[in-house]
């Protein structure tokens, strides 16, 4: 080479740093005068180790001056981190403060962490009226989860009254906005009619589109509709794989529908007592009372498992706590009749009563009897008709026959105790035909009573079949 082409070269700039350590460089530059823009990116790069080494504690320093120079999405990031302790110190009550910071300068999702923050309750001191009003920001700026929170609380009334047309309103934003759980919680409001008109077809498009996008509870109930026939044409066999999908998913009350698909041969399934079983003990496990309910029927009777009254008793109690009547009432039954239990008839009435308190009218029905027959608890006449006025009303046709039994001989007792007679022989209790029939032969109307006679012996009340065959001669 020569000397004149050496001197040329000498003479060239020094080359100059390129590709993502050169960015980094410039930014950190940039940074260094105060763009807090460049500071954010300049933190993302070392947190994620682009071109650099990977640095949590260089990033958390880029984010602190991000957010010192009043850079919002910054101090949310920071937040994030100090929550973690990703490259500073864990400190969630420093990370609540910087999210109220971010959140306080519009970064919605900064609202809804906070107010995530504050309605759990671990890691701050639970605070829901504050968690509310996080998520009501959130919700405006367009935080679809917030707004599914906030709806939760409205219709749970927790820390606001009980507002299910403001839940429904606000589980359409969230839906709309794009999240699936609100969708499935509208399709539960719109199939029962809360806070909203009911409409069946609506539910059920609203829980395909939340199954869809993988919430287990609307597959279960899209599972339902199509068993019912509810909103949608009746298709069990397509009820099966939603089932299965929320079982899998754990939703006990998937495993619930498998069970009774097992256990009654249904949907085009082959009947199978122990995977019925099997199934009840999975929706128990998940705290479904009727999961537990079903398993003390199944394991109290034999039904695929091998029979267990010490057990079934433990299930029907588990299922009273865990909030289905129905376990109150079967184990009141055991206690009443000192079956695979010591007798304890106290403890049945009071069972008999918390079951009716919480809608089952067998419940109710066991607790008048024992109301109106004084057995161990006194006896209580108007409380028992009280409760057989229920359960007449309900359905129970012998409840209505049994509310007649204990009316007085007035005129007026006379004439309520025939019309609920007649409402009971209605519904097919024979005890309740013949006290019609005799009550129109006491009125001279031989030609009436007879087919309330007929019918009382067809029932099996051999009264009437004596009273039929004297008639007859």
């Amino acid at each position: 080479m020569s000397a004149l082409a050496l001197l040329a070269l000498l003479a060239l700039p020094p080359a100059q740093p390129s590709g993502p350590a050169a960015e980094a460089a410039a930014l950190k530059k940039s940074c260094d005068k105060g763009a807090a823009a460049d500071c954010l990116r300049l933190a993302g790069i070392h947190g994620r180790g682009e071109g650099v080494p990977r640095d949590a504690e260089k990033s958390a320093g880029f984010l602190k001056k991000a957010c010192e120079l009043n850079l919002p999405a910054a101090c949310l990031e920071l937040a994030a981190a100090t929550r973690k302790g990703e490259g500073t110190k864990k400190d969630p009550a420093r990370a609540a403060l910087l999210y109220q910071t971010a959140c306080d300068g519009g970064v919605a999702t900064a609202c809804a962490e906070l107010a995530g923050m504050l309605f759990a309750g671990q890691e701050l001191e639970k605070h829901l009226g504050r968690a509310a009003e996080l998520h009501g920001r959130a919700c405006d700026g367009a935080v679809a989860a917030s707004c599914s929170q906030l709806a939760a609380m409205y219709a749970d009334g927790s820390p606001m009254p009980r507002d299910l047309a403001k839940a429904a309103s606000l589980y359409e934003r969230g839906c709309t906005g794009g999240d699936a759980t609100s969708c499935g919680r509208l399709a539960v409001m719109v199939r029962d009619g809360e806070g909203v008109a009911r409409d069946p077809a609506r539910a059920v498009s609203l829980a395909r589109k939340s199954c869809d996008a993988g919430v287990a509870a609307a597959c279960v109930g899209l599972a339902l509709a199509l068993q019912k026939g509810d909103g949608v044409p009746a298709d069990p066999p397509a009820a099966l794989p939603l089932f299965t999908k929320g079982c899998e998913s754990g939703d006990p009350r998937g495993c619930l529908g498998l069970g009774e698909i097992s256990r009654d041969g249904a949907a085009g399934a082959p009947r199978d007592l122990a995977r019925a079983a099997a199934l009840f003990r999975r929706a128990c496990d998940g705290r479904l009372g009727a999961g537990c309910y079903e398993l003390g029927q199944a394991v109290g009777r034999g039904r695929g498992v091998p029979v267990d009254l010490a057990q079934a008793t433990s299930l029907f109690r588990q299922a009273c706590t865990d909030g289905d009547p129905r376990g109150c009432t079967t184990l009141g039954q055991l206690f009443q009749a000192g079956r695979g239990i010591v007798r304890d008839l106290n403890r049945a009435a009071a069972l008999y009563d918390e079951a009716c308190g919480k809608g089952d009218l067998p419940g109710c029905s066991a607790h008048a009897a024992m109301l109106y027959s004084g057995e161990t608890i006194g006896r209580n006449v108007p409380r028992a008709q009280g409760l057989y006025q229920k359960t007449c009303t309900g359905g129970i046709a012998a409840d209505c026959h049994a509310l007649a039994k204990t009316l007085s001989n007035t005129p007026a007792d006379r004439k309520t105790a025939f019309e609920l007679n007649s409402k009971a022989c209605a519904g097919s209790v024979a005890a309740a035909c013949h006290a019609v029939a005799v009550a129109w032969e006491a009125g001279r109307e031989l030609m009436k009573a007879v087919p309330f006679y007929e019918k009382a012996c067809a029932g099996g009340y051999a009264p009437s079949c004596e009273r039929v065959k004297k008639l007859q001669q």
